[in-house]
């Protein structure tokens, strides 16, 4: 019997609901309900319904005087719980911090969310000049050089979609499959360069390891055998074995086909 895709089970109403906690969380300030209307495409009184349900679970928060909403306390909650119960993030932290103090650079574990790339795991360099921490961050992934190394994980036929009507980027994609690393100077921030590397386990690409280096200093020949034998290092935690060959991670796949209609 041939499952059914998860995005079949979709019911709306959470999904909107859930687009709103989005729309609350990229925006990093309070919004209005006639904001959240217009850029979600809905009815200002299906806004307000969301809206006063999330607020009595605790999820947002209205500010009386501006009557603007903001996330919440619980929201707070669900993301410590994330950090306290994913295994990914778990076995990353003492890489990451290995990583962090071999180089003093800022190093980062990052992931994969619909279109977007999040950095569950982020820790700053020591040194005086520095890259902060990318810790809360969350970046359009076509537009950084990580983003664009864990997109290249992606099948073609997710590319195709997202990438419709942007081939030269589908093929600047497709090309960083010849490897697994990718470097480049950070279009988010000048005078940076970033290094990163694809993590998997026995399933396929989970992540990638970002570290960020001030350009003035940046050593790639010194800083690229740490970064690898670190990153292997890390996969091999998570559970790739020694004739493990990268593929893609089915539930990376789906969400990819459930959001890239609103998210491109």
């Amino acid at each position: 019997m041939i499952k059914r895709e998860k995005s079949n089970y979709v019911i709306q109403s959470v999904s909107h609901a859930l687009d709103v906690l989005d729309s609350l969380t990229e925006a990093g300030k309070e919004v209005g309900v006639t904001e959240l209307a217009t850029k979600l495409g809905l009815q200002k009184n299906n806004i307000f319904r969301i809206l006063a349900t999330l607020e009595l679970r605790g999820y947002v928060e209205q500010n009386i005087e501006t009557e603007g909403y903001a996330l919440g306390v619980k929201a707070l909650e669900l993301g410590q719980s994330y950090l306290a119960q994913s295994d990914l993030i778990i076995r990353s932290l003492p890489y990451i911090k290995k990583l962090t103090e071999e180089l003093g650079e800022t190093a980062s574990l990052a992931v994969l969310q619909g279109t977007r790339v999040q950095y569950p795991v982020s820790i700053a360099s020591n040194k005086n000049v520095k890259i902060s921490s990318r810790y809360g961050v969350s970046f359009d992934a076509k537009n950084i050089s990580v983003g664009r190394l864990l997109l290249s994980s992606l099948s073609d036929s997710i590319l195709d979609e997202l990438f419709a009507n942007d081939m030269q980027t589908k093929k600047q994609i497709i090309e960083l499959r010849q490897s697994s690393s990718n470097i480049d100077e950070c279009k988010s921030e000048s005078e940076v360069v970033c290094i990163s590397k694809l993590i998997s386990n026995h399933r396929g690409v989970v992540g990638a390891i970002e570290v960020l280096i001030p350009k003035y200093r940046a050593n790639i020949e010194s800083a690229m055998p740490i970064i690898n034998q670190i990153s292997n290092d890390l996969s091999k935690a998570l559970g790739v074995n020694a004739t493990f060959k990268p593929k893609l991670q089915a539930n990376i796949e789906k969400e990819h086909l459930a959001s890239s209609s609103k998210s491109y």
